[in-house]
């Protein structure tokens, strides 16, 4: 069980969904992902595949499932960045990816202490998402809108399998490819066409997951066919389409 918040306007650049979960499951799969993710227990733990969570934590940006088991009674709030709003929790993206970091190995260790205090103290969801966005409020995140374009004509339908994608948007933006591919990096975790690869599949996903069925999620997202959505579903999470299927079922 859980709520969506909204973020506060003053940070829609860097934030896309709030979250505030109170779970009793004993484990969740969650799968690949475009974007880094702040997560804060005010009650009880999650535990990864490599062991136990800090209660204050980042991951970044993931390729494969990740799967968590959660003690009974956990609660969390668990923050979604914007692609280029995870640049405030002040170490290049990059680094991120396929981790989750403490965040007292990022921040000020006093700092983080204080927002997890105040998380336990706080009495309902909408106090503890003020206090979560009070925390981001004061963290400055990089800002480069030659990324924030390409992410722009990513988001509009580039193909990801189209060889001379970063070539096509360094001529689009009047930059040269090694300066795109350096500075989305920096920003973004990933270069732009494996962003772009990773973006498809989690709208596909979506889509599938809503019930559309596969051969019009394949073609929606931008695949030239169902098998080549196939192939990366293989890819991302680790299952045939027919296992995927019969998983959500049950």
């Amino acid at each position: 069980m859980g709520s969506r918040f909204a973020p506060r306007a003053a940070l829609r650049n860097r934030v896309a969904t709030i979250d505030v979960i109170a779970s009793d499951a004993p484990e969740v799969e969650i799968p690949p992902s475009t974007h880094v993710v702040l997560g804060l227990q005010f009650r009880g733990r999650v535990h990864a595949e490599e062991g136990p969570l800090t209660l204050a934590g980042v991951t970044g940006l993931q390729h494969r499932v990740r799967r968590y088991a959660y003690e009974p009674g956990t609660g969390s709030v668990l923050v979604r960045f914007t692609p280029t709003g995870a640049s405030c929790v002040g170490v290049p993206v990059g680094e991120l990816t396929g981790r989750s970091v403490a965040l007292d190995a990022l921040l000020p260790r006093a700092r983080v202490a204080e927002v997890t205090e105040r998380l336990a103290e706080a009495v309902d969801d909408p106090a503890r998402v003020a206090v979560v966005e009070d925390l981001i409020a004061g963290l400055h995140a990089a800002r480069d809108p030659l990324v924030s374009a390409a992410l722009a004509l990513i988001e509009r339908g580039a193909d990801p399998g189209d060889a001379p994608l970063v070539s096509r948007l360094a001529t689009t933006l009047r930059t040269s490819e090694r300066q795109l591919e350096r500075r989305f990096a920096a920003v973004v975790g990933l270069s732009p066409r494996r962003y772009a690869s990773l973006r498809r599949f989690e709208r596909a996903l979506s889509a599938a997951s809503a019930g559309t069925r596969l051969t019009e999620v394949a073609l929606d997202a931008g695949y030239y066919d169902q098998a080549h959505f196939n192939r990366d579903l293989r890819r991302f999470l680790g299952t045939s389409p027919g296992a995927w299927l019969r998983g959500r079922a049950r």
